[in-house]
Formats: C-alpha cells, sequence, structure tokens
C-alpha cells in the first residue's frame, strides 16, 4: 500500500451562510464551499456542513464521506476546515 502525500492537497473555504440554532451553547452550523486541490489540479469541489458550538467545531461526518479523496487526505481537510473556522468563530 503506497502512502500518500497529504502536503500535495491544499485546500480552499468560503462560508457560504450560517445556520443558528439559538440553543445554550451557541449552536450553528456553518455550510462551508470546499475545494481541495492536488498539485493545483481540482480534486474535490462541494460544500460540508460544519456544526460548531462553545465546546468546539465539528464537520460533519457523512459530508466528508462524499468527497472522492483517500482518507487521510479528508482527516487533514477536517482539520484545516477547523483552522479555518475557528478565528472566525465569535463572529459568526
Amino acid at each position: 500500500m503506497a502512502d500518500i502525500n497529504t502536503d500535495l492537497y491544499t485546500f480552499k473555504f468560503f462560508i457560504q451562510r450560517i445556520e443558528e440554532f439559538g440553543s445554550v451553547i451557541n449552536e450553528k452550523n456553518a455550510f462551508v464551499e470546499t475545494a481541495a486541490f492536488f498539485n493545483k489540479s481540482i480534486v474535490y469541489e462541494g460544500i460540508i456542513r460544519v456544526r460548531f458550538n462553545d465546546y468546539g467545531i465539528f464537520p460533519f461526518p457523512e459530508d466528508l464521506s462524499q468527497a472522492d479523496i483517500p482518507v487521510s487526505v479528508k482527516r487533514k481537510m477536517a482539520a484545516e476546515m477547523k483552522r479555518y473556522i475557528k478565528p472566525q468563530k465569535k463572529y459568526l
């Protein structure tokens, strides 16, 4: 089994819209336009929902599973998505 170099993958994110739930823990869903690139060629494009609240940021596993990219790259994409949303969280 060949190792996949996830460093060759880059991602582009854009928060399309926010859904608020008005819960005690400030729970919201972000609909994130996501693009994954391998050597600057697009390999995935779609919307990934991300739930976030006072306790964390959680990309929807069922949305991530729709991406036709290796599992290690999906993990990296989820981590990068969390890193993208974290500094914006208090403004969303």
